[in-house]
């Protein structure tokens, strides 16, 4: 089955979700919340999150494409807001997200573990 975009979008909010519990509780992670975390790909692909979704009514500037993400795009909006000390750091975060639409795309394991493999074989 391939990697959707809800499926993707549903990891990093969990990944996000709990790397701010971590923070919170001055702990690392256990193996459950390790396997969480691991699940994070960056937003790539992912540009509905640069649309607004403070309100419902940011949904009618929406592609119909991205309606069904809107749910989940106004719960990360939440966890980011509530783990800010103030609109700058949520700013912050938000325009750090929302640079990764462009720059973060999501390698299988196969593919990376083959470059890691020729590095090493070549001692590099």
């Amino acid at each position: 089955m391939a990697y959707n975009r809800k499926e993707k979008l549903r990891d990093n909010i969990e990944a996000i979700r709990t790397l701010f519990n971590l923070e919170k509780e001055g702990r690392l992670a256990n193996p459950a919340e390790t396997e969480i975390l691991s699940k994070y790909s960056g937003f790539g692909g992912l540009k509905c999150i640069l649309n607004d979704a403070n309100e419902p009514a940011d949904r009618e500037k929406w592609s119909r494409s991205d309606y069904d993400l809107f749910p989940d795009v106004v719960e990360l909006h939440q966890i980011i807001r509530e783990n800010s000390k103030d609109t700058e750091m949520y700013n912050d975060y938000m325009d750090s997200l929302k640079s990764s639409v462009l720059t973060s795309f999501y390698t299988p394991a196969p593919v990376i573990d083959a470059i890691a493999s020729a590095l090493k074989n070549n001692d590099i």
